[in-house]
């Protein structure tokens, strides 16, 4: 997905002094800092979705729901771009149809590790933009571009310089660039956009262009 102007997407919403990730506060607070995407992880979990990252038997009733967050972002009148992640094959659906419930008007990704959710997502919907998550590029990943399940591939940013070596025709969105170098590098070159914890180091950097 092209986005209109390089983008600077919150990890998780903005989740230091104390505040938990993928909490409605972690949002509330990178939507109050002027961050241009959020970056969220969603998994069916006793029936529901929640925002939590870990695949794991922690407890998950008292945790924010996908739900909470659409309600969040409609109620605050945020219109960045939302990357959303959902974590585990199962869940594809219900996501989809929790979204379309929902009728916002942000620009957004699907994403996942996962095949399958890739797969569900675009027999829903031929035209929603959904992203293959990979530490690095592999066969499947052009596959799955060449049937037009995905649009892009997002990438560990430690991977970059695999781009020297496979022909490169997929957009990517870079994950996770926390490092004040890696930031400031990235920040001036063409890249789409990057995925961050600190979204205040990303935007000092942008201005200095």
């Amino acid at each position: 997905m092209h986005l209109s102007k390089q983008t600077i997407i919150a990890h998780r919403g903005v989740h230091d002094h104390g505040t938990p990730e993928n909490s409605l506060a972690a949002f509330q607070r990178a939507i109050d800092m002027d961050a241009e995407g959020l970056e969220l992880d969603v998994q069916l979990a006793n029936h529901r979705l929640v925002l939590k990252h870990d695949i794991n038997e922690e407890e998950t009733a008292n945790l924010p729901t996908f739900q909470e967050f659409l309600n969040l972002i409609k109620a605050s009148k945020y219109h960045g771009f939302l990357l959303i992640e959902l974590k585990g094959s199962e869940g594809a659906q219900e996501l989809y149809q929790q979204l379309q419930e929902a009728a916002l008007d942000n620009e957004l990704m699907l994403q996942s590790f996962w095949e399958r959710p890739l797969r569900e997502w675009r027999a829903l919907d031929k035209e929603i933009p959904i992203g293959y998550l990979r530490h690095y590029p592999n066969r499947l990943s052009w596959q799955l571009a060449k049937n037009k399940i995905i649009q892009q591939v997002n990438l560990d940013y430690r991977y970059a310089p695999l781009r020297i070596f496979s022909p490169w025709w997929l957009p990517t969105y870079w994950w996770t660039i926390n490092r004040p170098s890696v930031t400031w590098l990235l920040m001036h070159t063409a890249v789409s956009a990057i995925i961050t914890d600190n979204i205040s180091q990303a935007l000092k950097y942008r201005r200095r262009k």
